[in-house]
């Protein structure tokens, strides 16, 4: 019989990644915000309670650095205590937490690759809360995999991460787009991040944080520019600085992420290209 596999946040970008890569095999009962409020922590558990799985998979998370900044209470909340509450529940009711974290736990300082025996330290209450998560359920859990991740590309139904944003003015008719390239990092593919954790779980590796990343590290800019060459949009992409936008809390600038357990996901090019041959754009 198939593992009965509770997915938390099934319609958001990894979620969707993750439905795709394990519904085969699986047993994957997809929850989103319209199912259970994961700021109720009643709600989160007598839902995982109810459904009694092998497996939990949160997508959850409150994304940004500015959203972060101006409401810190619910970055705690979502980012750091909810997937607390989880870890404590996987103890008592002995299932495996996949829990996914993010590169903004680090600052700009090494200016290299950062991987998982790095020290993280956050510049602002995003990857501040991020990393009080990944303490609590490495802290607390028993069986675990914390998945840290850079900047994602892939299948997405909103349009408030970053490549959506761009997709979305060139969508609306947009012929210019000024993209920081002073802000380096490690674009990843969902799909590829989602056969990734399968293949992690099936061969039964270690418990533990991977850093799971397509190979390379390059700058927003390089990344748009990319994205737009392959959809074959006549859109201008310009280098511009992230100094040039306005924002509230400190960036992190340079925080591509390599791997000392696994290796590097194929070159992120590769990826793009099959990323922008699964999209359409409107009106192109």
């Amino acid at each position: 019989m198939d593992k009965k596999l509770l997915l938390l946040g099934s319609t958001g970008k990894m979620g969707i990644a993750i439905k795709s890569v394990f519904e085969k095999d699986y047993s994957v009962i997809g929850k989103n915000t319209s199912d259970f409020d994961a700021q109720n922590f009643k709600q989160v558990r007598s839902l995982i309670e109810k459904i009694n799985p092998d497996i939990v998979i949160n997508t959850v998370a409150f994304l940004g650095i500015d959203p972060c900044e101006i409401e810190p209470e619910k970055a705690l909340r979502l980012n750091t205590l909810y997937p607390k509450l989880i870890a404590e529940i996987s103890n008592k009711m002995n299932f495996l937490f996949i829990h996914f974290s993010t590169d903004a736990v680090f600052n700009d300082v090494k200016g290299n690759y950062y991987v998982e025996s790095d020290c993280p330290s956050p510049l602002n209450v995003y990857g501040f809360s991020k990393y009080g998560g990944d303490c609590f359920i490495k802290s607390l859990a028993k069986k675990y995999y914390i998945f840290r991740v850079s900047v994602l590309f892939g299948e997405a139904l909103k349009k408030n991460q970053f490549v959506e944003k761009m997709l979305h003015k060139i969508e609306e008719g947009q012929k210019n787009l000024k993209i920081s390239d002073d802000i380096i990092s490690s674009p990843t593919y969902t799909i590829d991040v989602a056969d990734e954790v399968k293949k992690i779980l099936e061969t039964e590796m270690p418990y533990g944080l991977y850093h799971i990343a397509n190979e390379g590290k390059i700058s927003l800019y390089q990344l748009m520019e990319e994205v737009t060459n392959n959809l074959g949009v006549s859109v201008k992409v310009e280098k511009a600085s992230y100094n040039d936008f306005s924002y509230i809390g400190i960036k992190n600038t340079y925080t591509p992420l390599l791997s000392e357990k696994i290796k590097p996901l194929r070159p992120w090019q590769d990826a793009v290209k099959e990323y922008c041959n699964n999209i359409k754009i409107k009106g192109q």
